[in-house]
């Protein structure tokens, strides 16, 4: 299922709340980095299992400079540059070296009657050209309160 990028953001692990130690407010940077953009969008299949189907590809075709950066790479592979329809807010927790970072980004004030938050966990790895390429992602959400699950799991809100 193709999943609109105006919900997206990463997973973490599950959790009751959407702080997470070590997360950070994070917004893309008002200037966009130069470089072709990624045309397509993200998908999710089960268990909220992440594909990005020609991004890693695209790298290697046009060596974008965003992708230099694991947050603005990030921030191509789940559209977050782009104008969104309200004020979403977004944290951003990093683990892992610089060469292999696991990011978290948490997509609050969505606007949406069901989800409360949703949550991307992203793997990317610097390859030897010194760009990201994303490895793997899983999608959680947390519903609204009386819409379903309460902590961030793959299952749908009601």
């Amino acid at each position: 299922m193709v999943v609109h990028a105006a919900l997206i953001l990463l997973f973490a692990g599950c959790s009751d709340s959407v702080d997470q130690p070590g997360a950070t407010p994070w917004a893309p940077s008002t200037t966009q980095a130069p470089g072709d953009r990624w045309a397509d969008k993200i998908t999710t299949g089960d268990g909220g299992a992440v594909a990005a189907p020609g991004f890693n590809t695209h790298i290697d075709a046009t060596a974008p400079a965003w992708a230099e950066s694991a947050d603005s790479t990030l921030a191509e592979l789940l559209g977050l540059t782009r104008q969104f329809d309200g004020p979403i807010s977004v944290l951003l927790r990093r683990e892992n070296g610089a060469d292999n970072p696991v990011l978290t980004a948490t997509l609050t004030k969505l606007g949406d009657d069901s989800v409360n938050a949703m949550r991307y966990r992203i793997v990317l790895r610097r390859a030897d050209d010194g760009r990201f390429r994303f490895v793997e992602g899983k999608l959680t959400t947390r519903c609204q309160t009386g819409r379903g699950h309460q902590t961030f799991e793959t299952t749908r809100c009601s």
